[in-house]
């Protein structure tokens, strides 16, 4: 399954997903980014941990 998501930043903050804090994580879901130096391709993804963690907090809204 695939979501869109928003992403902010604010001054020297990280990156993170436009998620709503929930009481699984409430440091936020980081985005980080895998950089291609030949071609200049930029992928950005989470930590599996932090997957998981997103993961709950979904399945937490559809209940």
């Amino acid at each position: 399954m695939e979501k869109l998501y928003k992403t902010k930043t604010y001054g020297n903050m990280s990156l993170q997903l436009g998620i709503r804090k929930s009481k699984l994580s409430s440091k936020g879901i980081e985005v980080k980014a895998k950089v291609n130096l030949d071609t200049g391709e930029v992928n950005l993804f989470i930590e599996p941990e932090d997957l998981e963690v997103l993961r709950e907090i979904e399945a937490e809204k559809e209940e």
